[in-house]
């Protein structure tokens, strides 16, 4: 209630309507306000488009006020503000003036045009940005997470374009993380975005994408830079990182290259390329179609930023071409190759608490991954004719990932290897027929191929109770899983004069999965033993004919959305047990309510309801090996699930005022919903997948921000509230209750200010709590301090500080992390000299509590040490 009713505490305001003789609003007219001697200015504004003003004043009093605009005649006078807000609509007259010959330029940092903001770089900078992703976090409205994800408000954005040009479509954190931030002159960002230019202003976008303009004289020829960053403490810590580029009119290129030691994460992830396709665009087919894994071995995610625990051994080199064949014809080539080397150390110690049984289990683990992926990808976009496009997508991607760990589980010592390849082919097309100005065709195919082969062994024992008759002293499993896919669709939307939207859609969605997996015993004489229940071969086949129908309307200030999802299912499951075929029919409805109070209060209610089929990683029959002391069976059959959910929207102002709140509250009904049946020893955990009735979720989040003039500050405040409860069955206990709530809330304070100084700060606590037949609860608190020195053009120094607490740790409760970063620019502009420390007070270890419905456990991890780097930054 404060943060709202801070927009009302200005205390008294002038405020009216500025019109000419006629009553025709005037807009753009100059209101300033002076004190009383008519000496200095105490504030200004201008009248909006409606002739519309308003200027709030902190303290009553006399005050002298000026109404001036090109072609009118100016007027002034004397005016005395009680506490009270005065209304003073004018009417100016008409004067004809004869001016010279003038050159007027203007360069505001801010231009909005329609669905367009354009953002100019230079007055957003502090002088530390080394990267765009930097100058992103600089730019008011826009948020970067700690992996490299920008949001626009609470809404990712779905590309960065360079020159309108899309070079990594959603695999954008390639670009940001790498490409110099002192070659962009603007950032243009696009609201309503489509990606398909034939759907502008038919489809029902609600996508935000950002645009890179780079300076004229970074355009003229081929230019980048080369950045090189190495460790004076001994450390042997270095980061090489280049850039080479060339947009001209034929064609643009883009070629990046990163090297480096000092756990950078280098902007991808194991797909960067092939899951970077939009799930929201009009002809998307199969976005989310992939193989699974059985065995997951990998890093941990802690809430340190990754380069503070990542070991890493990274090269990467990106080469991406925009070829203009024609005018009608672009290609667009990119190819990518990785390598990595990642160590990650670990000890943890884990309560367990089920039911009268109480365990402790005490883990460390060095594990070492080495993993190579290759990605080629050739795009075609023709334009056919004005009213007509074809675009078609290739990719081809190969990899193979090695993983080798060391154990030592309650004192007896196992190594672990995983041996995984992987290899997906992706080709997809879509034409876009635009029938006329407010209706179009839209077809689309797709065809996925993926296999995902996986070799694992342990070489110690764990299972003498599972297999009392065997003399086993490792496990082995090789598991095979085959994933193909094939789709079309054809889309229609036809937009009405009232701007209501019809659409509607139809097509068959075909997957076959092939799931071969074999669990092997090792006896020391070197034979095998394959448990029949643990090895599992089957075929899972899935037919989907479907429909969709929406319907949009708009009634002034109210809108409504329905839309319908038709699906007929064949399934078909083939096993070495069972040969099963069934077909199902059901409809997913789905109705959004709008209502706009203003254009800065929008309310939004949406029902829908869900029903979806069960995949393969649900479905398999006997048990698959998971992890050293783990195995999961599936329901040997497939199922439909379903749920339902109510979600409700607010927004007040929008996220380029000076006030902007959003509020989603969420309430989520499962009908049905996949759990697990448990048997948890000391040694191993069988886990049965079973369906269970009823489960409910209610979550709630809001965010508001503040900008306060005076302290030429922004304050955000974040609110998050989640409330669920499961159910499953432990150690053959009838179906439990599980009760858990997360609560998470904190602010943060960032300065605008021109000068030599500006700081970034905030707070966050996080409170977990779980019920079952015992209760587990824990309160985390992380806070920052980031403050930035800008002595000069040339001169630029910022001191980031992190401390995390965290409320179950017996010890070691608190950690905290001084960075530091000074860069010299030479007056050549060319060359920039740098000296970066990170983890100043060398912490070495560092200490996290995760609660679960049967477990809390204490984790300690091992982090980079201290180490300060000597670079040098060449731009040509």
């Amino acid at each position: 209630m404060l943060l709202l009713t801070g927009n009302f505490l200005f205390g008294q305001a002038i405020k009216g309507v500025i019109t000419d003789s006629l009553q025709n609003p005037i807009p753009f007219v100059n209101i300033i306000v002076k004190d009383s001697t008519n000496q200095n200015i105490v504030k200004y504004t201008t009248s909006d488009l409606g002739g519309k003003y308003r200027i709030a004043l902190k303290n009553a009093g006399h005050y002298y006020v000026e109404f001036k605009a090109l072609s009118y005649k100016p007027y002034s006078e004397f005016i005395k503000i009680a506490y009270t807000d005065i209304i003073k609509n004018m009417v100016l007259l008409n004067q004809v003036t004869e001016l010279n010959e003038v050159i007027v330029q203007a360069d505001r940092p801010i231009v909005v045009k329609k669905d367009t903001i354009i953002f100019r770089a230079s007055a957003f900078t502090k002088g530390n940005e080394t990267v765009v992703e930097e100058l992103l976090k600089q730019i008011p409205g826009l948020t970067v997470s700690a992996d490299g994800t920008i949001k626009v408000g609470n809404q990712e954005i779905s590309k960065v374009m360079v020159e309108g040009d899309d070079f990594f479509d959603k695999g954008y954190k390639l670009l940001t993380k790498n490409l110099n931030a002192d070659v962009v002159e603007k950032i243009e960002l696009y609201q309503k975005y489509s990606n398909n230019k034939l759907l502008k202003d038919i489809e029902d976008s609600n996508k935000v994408a950002l645009n890179l303009i780079l300076k004229e004289d970074r355009k003229i020829d081929w230019f980048g830079n080369l950045s090189l960053m190495h460790d004076i403490t001994g450390e042997s810590r270095y980061e090489t990182r280049g850039n080479l580029m060339r947009f001209g009119k034929k064609a643009k290129h883009y070629f990046l290259a990163n090297l480096n030691n000092i756990g950078n994460n280098i902007g991808g992830q194991d797909r960067f390329i092939v899951d970077a396709s939009n799930t929201a665009s009009v002809g998307s087919v199969g976005d989310f179609e992939q193989s699974n894994e059985l065995i997951f071995l990998d890093g941990f995610n802690l809430q340190l930023s990754e380069n503070r625990y990542n070991f890493n051994n990274a090269e990467l080199t990106s080469l991406n071409t925009i070829f203009n064949l024609s005018k009608r014809v672009k290609l667009k080539t990119s190819a990518l190759f990785n390598w990595d080397e990642n160590q990650f150390i670990q000890n943890s110690t884990q309560n367990f608490e089920i039911n009268e049984i109480n365990f402790t289990n005490t883990e460390s683990s060095n594990l070492f991954k080495k993993l190579f992926r290759g990605e080629g990808k050739l795009d075609f976009d023709i334009d056919l004719t004005s009213k007509s496009s074809l675009k078609a997508d290739f990719v081809y991607q190969n990899g193979n990932k090695d993983v080798n760990t060391n154990l030592n589980f309650n004192d007896l010592l196992i190594n672990e290897t995983l041996n995984q390849n992987n290899e997906r082919f992706d080709a997809k097309t879509i034409f876009t027929n635009k029938l006329s100005k407010s209706k179009v065709l839209v077809s689309s195919a797709r065809y996925l191929y993926e296999d995902r082969p996986q070799t694992y062994t342990a070489d110690n024992f764990l299972f003498q109770e599972l297999f009392p008759d065997s003399d086993a002293s490792a496990v082995a499993q090789n598991s095979n899983n085959t994933m193909q896919f094939a789709g079309f669709e054809t889309h229609y939307l036809s937009r009405a004069n009232n701007n209501n939207l019809f659409e509607v859609k139809a097509g068959y969605a075909y997957r076959e999965d092939r799931l071969k997996s074999q669990f092997n015993l090792i006896e020391e004489n070197n034979s095998i033993n394959q448990p029949p229940d643990y090895s599992n071969n089957l075929k899972y086949r899935t037919g989907d004919f479907y429909a969709t129908s929406k319907y949009k309307a708009n009634f002034k200030s109210f809108s409504i959305i329905a839309n319908l999802d038709f699906h007929q299912i064949i399934n078909n499951f083939e096993s070495t047990l069972t040969d099963d075929q069934t077909t199902s029919f059901y409809i997913n409805p789905s109705i959004s309510l709008g209502y706009k109070f203003d254009d800065n209060n929008n309310l939004n209610l949406r029902f829908q309801n869900n029903i979806t089929n069960t995949s393969l990683i649900n479905a398999f029959e006997n048990f698959v090996l998971t992890n050293y002391r783990g195995f999961n069976k599936g329901l040997e059959r497939f199922d439909q699930i379903s749920a339902s959910a109510w979600t409700l929207n607010y927004t007040l102002g929008k996220w380029t005022n000076k006030f902007f709140a959003n509020f989603n509250a969420m309430y989520i009904k499962n009908h049905d919903f996949f759990s697990t049946n448990s048997v948890v020893t000391p040694n191993y955990t069988l886990s049965n997948t079973i369906v269970v009735k009823d489960r409910e979720m209610l979550m709630f989040n809001g965010t508001t921000d503040r900008y306060f003039e005076f302290l030429q500050s922004n304050f955000k405040v974040l609110l998050t509230y989640t409330k669920s409860n499961f159910k499953n069955s432990v150690n053959s206990e009838e179906l439990r209750q599980v009760n858990s709530e997360n609560y998470s809330y904190g602010f943060e304070l960032r300065s605008a200010f021109d000068g030599l100084f500006n700081y970034h700060l905030g707070s966050k606590w996080d409170t977990f709590i779980i019920n079952t037949t015992t209760r587990f609860n824990n309160t985390n608190n992380v806070s920052f301090i980031d403050l930035n020195f800008n002595f000069s053009d040339q001169l630029n120094s910022s001191l980031k500080t992190e401390h995390f607490y965290f409320g179950n740790l017996d010890s070691n409760k608190s950690y905290t992390f001084i960075d530091f970063e000074t860069k010299y620019k030479f007056k050549s502009r060319d060359v920039t000299l740098s000296l970066t420390g990170k983890n100043l007070l060398n912490n070495r270890t560092f200490n996290e509590v995760f609660i679960s419905d049967i477990s809390a456990s204490t984790q300690s991890y091992q982090i980079l040490p201290r180490f300060i780097l000597l670079g040098l930054d060449f731009r040509f």
